[in-house]
């Protein structure tokens, strides 16, 4: 049974999505939601696995809840931000250093800038050890470059466990 759904979780979450997106409960909508919740997870269950241990549960519903809230923030900032003058913003390129090095956390920290409102993860340096991050409006590029490590990287780590890439010792 774990060969044809490997994730049943995910299978249901896929129908379910299918038919909401779809807004029918017709026999072929079901079928082909179905065929979607099997195939999909059989596609990608290598990309699934995740190696990367999730040390501290609690600071990751932490995590989650100050993302959301800074996602509803940042959209007011935003929403006066370009209702304002348009020659008030000041867009910046940032070059984020990175300390996490798990691909996982990495997407996760990129994730977080580009959900949200006002910053887009742009690209990842080939070395993996630096992120581009678009702002829409900042005054000091240093400022918003440590405010993103210190509001989102550095509770990574903590909640993966990730090593320094720098040093090599476990941060907490």
């Amino acid at each position: 049974m774990k060969q044809v759904l490997p994730h049943p979780l995910l299978s249901l979450i896929l129908l379910g999505l299918w038919l909401l997106l779809n807004n029918s409960l017709s026999t072929g909508h079901i079928l082909l939601g179905l065929l979607l919740g099997i195939a999909i997870p059989l596609w990608i269950r290598r990309a699934l696995i995740i190696h990367l241990p999730i040390r501290k549960p609690f600071a990751l519903l932490a995590y989650v809840a100050l993302v959301l809230r800074d996602i509803v923030v940042a959209n007011f900032v935003v929403a006066k931000q370009v209702l304002g003058p348009n020659k008030a913003l000041q867009p910046h390129f940032l070059d984020i250093p990175l300390t996490v090095s798990h691909p996982t956390a990495i997407s996760l920290f990129a994730g977080t800038i580009t959900l949200t409102p006002g910053t887009v993860s742009c690209e990842l340096s080939q070395d993996g050890r630096s992120l581009r991050v678009h702002a829409l409006h900042t005054l000091d590029p240093a400022a918003e470059i440590a405010g993103m490590k210190e509001r989102y990287e550095r509770r990574l780590i903590k909640i993966f466990g990730e090593k320094s890439t720098s040093t090599g010792q476990e941060r907490s």
